[in-house]
């Protein structure tokens, strides 16, 4: 078992909290305060439906490979409908967290230090919300924004 994304062999650093305890924590709170959808009973039974329906013309598929195209398909039906609903997790908390630092103003460089990433990081910079602020529109220089 790993506590803190550390071993636990060393009995000084056993116990802790672990990378699946704040998963659970996120999670349920983010379904407490509604910020994800749950599945009504009729989109479930939708999905089993699909999946029975997927397993079912895979074993009467006439060879292997036409077996495989048909749950190939299902799977990358399940996996867009999931990509559409909104998912909270722990990694939402680091990009959330990265995101409002760059938002008040914080240099880049040193919000990229503070999360340890190198400043010249691709993922760094693909957590950097690249929408701009109505505070940040350019035109307001022009004297034409409201």
């Amino acid at each position: 078992m790993r506590a803190a994304g550390r071993h636990t062999k060393n009995p000084l650093r056993r116990g802790g909290i672990t990378a699946d305890t704040v998963t659970t924590i996120i999670k349920a709170a983010a379904k407490a305060a509604e910020l994800t959808p749950m599945p009504t009973p009729a989109e479930l039974a939708a999905e089993a439906r699909a999946k029975a329906e997927a397993f079912e013309a895979a074993a009467a598929a006439e060879t292997a490979e036409e077996a495989n195209a048909v749950i190939k398909a299902w799977r990358t039906a399940k996996r867009a409908t999931c990509a559409a609903v909104r998912r909270i997790t722990g990694h939402s908390m680091r990009r959330g967290c990265i995101q409002a630092l760059l938002d008040a103003g914080n240099p880049p460089e040193v919000v990229a230090v503070h999360s340890r990433h190198s400043p010249r990081s691709a993922a760094f910079d693909a957590y950097r919300n690249k929408q701009l602020s109505w505070a940040q529109n350019p035109a307001a220089t022009l004297g034409l924004a409201a």
